[in-house]
């Protein structure tokens, strides 16, 4: 596959997962408009001309020419028509099933029933991970200590360092308890009471060591451990220039730059030095075959190397749960507040990084597509499973913004109708155009300025 194929079938991926989070909001439009009485016009599948279409019920099924998400259309544009021709201060006369012939609570419903949609959509996505078999990584439990790689970690010091710990210890056990993995060892420590006595072997030879953790302002104690890995390659990614170069599964890299390399530490703290140009890596094949390989890396938008390849990971068998949609709507509202923490950090300007990361479309459509085939590259669960977690994300993210206060999104309306249901006034109908034609322009307006940040974004990965 070339790379604009890729490319393509990447986007192809995130705008059929988009699409169906916005169809599933204009579902419960339609369900709920029809269920108290508001006739829908049209509901489309997609934007643009109507390719496909069918009549049932009064309302017009449509297949639009672009897979774009779609649209669910209310009864009552004629009424607003009308109206504003004959000047009228209030909606009169209006037809039977319109959106302004509806009692207000009515009108609050079906515009709260998208977003409702959204989310409930996603707990159950979240349900539905939450029961698939999973595969999580164990990591052998041999460590280095932070003093060891200052400039990867911040010139922290190392308790375990100071008591005696170095690069390449295993750990046997934890205060005789075994030590199964890196990930076990992380649950022991996370309940430490502050002085751990560890059973570690070196050179063949196992002793046993005790550290005085250093408090953190969480509450716990630090020891300045992390885990190291083996430099085998586990995959290359298709298209990136250490694929390119020849780099496969299995080598092992045993140099680079002309600085031997033992474990992934080693590996970062080289990269993290270096500054611009080609890299060179020497790696070793099961055929004891020696190569080296001099290629030019990506780099990320702040200039990190990104290598393209991951290394070899051992994985063992989860704990399987049964579905429970009450465990996917935890999961999606813990989502939702941090989605709600970003747009107040974005809105209060706290938070320059949150802003670069805000979307249009076309990179969210990419970022979906992205991750969703690095999971398939690496197995198809991992590429359900990626792809399923990000469309629970867009869709909560599509509710929370949807019930913003703004006209002509669900919030702007069903604040109007709120209002007209406190006063019992009905919003003049000069004033309700006005107010939707603002909604309009500042859609169109963060359109164009989503869509900027996309090109900006893509310019300098291309630069």
């Amino acid at each position: 596959m070339s790379g604009i194929a890729a490319i393509l079938v990447k986007y192809l991926i995130g705008l059929v997962g988009i699409t169906i989070v916005v169809v599933i909001h204009e579902i419960g439009h339609l369900v709920t408009a029809k269920l108290h009485g508001i006739d829908v016009e049209v509901f489309s599948f997609g934007l643009g001309p109507k390719l496909l279409s069918t009549h049932h019920k009064g309302t017009e099924y449509r297949i639009s020419l672009f897979p774009l998400g779609g649209y669910c259309r209310l009864k009552g544009s004629d009424d607003l028509s009308q109206a504003l021709i004959h000047k009228q201060k209030q909606f009169t006369h209006t037809e039977e099933g319109s959106l302004f012939s509806a009692h207000p609570a009515r009108r609050i419903l079906t515009y709260l029933s998208g977003p409702i949609a959204n989310l409930l959509f996603a707990a159950f996505l979240y349900a539905i991970l939450a029961s698939l078999p999973t595969q999580v990584i164990t990591t052998e439990a041999v460590v280095a200590t932070t003093a060891e790689y200052p400039s990867l970690f911040n010139n922290q010091g190392s308790p375990a360092y100071e008591a005696g710990m170095r690069k390449g210890d295993r750990i046997l056990a934890l205060e005789g308890n075994p030590v199964a993995d890196w990930q076990d060892l992380e649950e022991q420590l996370a309940v430490s009471r502050g002085i751990e006595n560890f059973t570690i072997l070196r050179d063949d030879e196992s002793s046993n060591i005790q550290v005085q953790g250093e408090p953190t302002p969480a509450g716990g104690f630090r020891y300045g451990l992390t885990p190291i890995q083996k430099l085998e390659v586990g995959s290359v990614r298709y298209g990136s220039p250490a694929y390119q170069q020849g780099l496969k599964e299995g080598d092992v890299i045993t140099n680079v730059g002309g600085i031997p390399v033992m474990n992934q530490l080693d590996l970062l703290a080289i990269l993290d030095a270096h500054a611009e140009g080609e890299i060179s890596f020497t790696v070793e094949r099961a055929n004891k075959e020696k190569r080296k390989l001099r290629f030019m890396p990506n780099r990320n938008e702040i200039g990190t190397i990104v290598l393209g390849f991951s290394l070899m990971v051992e994985t063992k068998d989860g704990q399987d749960e049964q579905f429970s949609l009450l465990s996917g709507i935890r999961k999606g509202w813990s989502i939702a507040q941090e989605t709600i923490n970003s747009l107040r950090s974005l809105v209060s300007r706290k938070d320059a990084d949150i802003r670069s990361e805000v979307t249009g479309m076309a990179r969210s459509a990419l970022m979906i597509g992205d991750i969703t085939t690095l999971g398939f590259e690496n197995n198809a669960t991992s590429g359900i499973r990626g792809l399923l977690y990000l469309m629970g994300v867009v869709s909560i993210s599509l509710a929370v913004v949807n019930l913003l206060p703004i006209p002509a999104f669900d919030g702007g309306q069903i604040l109007i109708a709120t209002f007209e249901w406190i006063t019992g006034k009905q919003i003049q109908p000069r004033t309700y155009y006005y107010l939707q034609l603002m909604g309009v322009v500042f859609v169109i307006v963060l359109f164009l300025v989503l869509t900027l940040a996309d090109v900006r974004h893509f310019l300098s990965l291309r630069h």
